[in-house]
């Protein structure tokens, strides 16, 4: 799995970095054989004015799925962070389990090329 990290009106700085890193690695332990490649995008919408303006973005691209976007406004970064992994790793493993069961619907002859 390819992971990519864009800081957008963001200071970047390493504990955050390592933060996101672990909770990827524990969000998609079982799917990310099936995940190509995500982004995580971070933004402070507002900036300095404060309010519900941190924001958390995420795509991932998996192997026979459309792209997945994810996007969480929260109030601090880690709550956004925290919230937008969840979901994402919900979402992918629906979005799996539906691809798995169409596959197990197809009947066996439409799979087989024909000789």
């Amino acid at each position: 799995m390819k992971f990519k990290i864009i800081h957008r009106n963001i200071r970047e700085h390493g504990d955050l970095t390592d933060y996101i890193e672990h909770r990827l690695s524990f969000a998609f332990a079982r799917m990310r054989h099936e995940v190509d490649s995500a982004t995580l995008t971070l933004s402070d919408i507002n900036g300095p004015k404060g309010g519900i303006d941190k924001q958390c973005q995420m795509v991932i691209r998996a192997s026979g799925l459309r792209p997945l976007v994810i996007t969480e406004k929260r109030d601090h970064l880690r709550q956004a962070i925290d919230r937008c992994l969840h979901r994402a790793s919900q979402s992918l493993s629906r979005k799996l389990k539906r691809k798995q069961l169409r596959l197990r619907k197809t009947p066996r002859r439409a799979l087989a090329s024909p000789a």
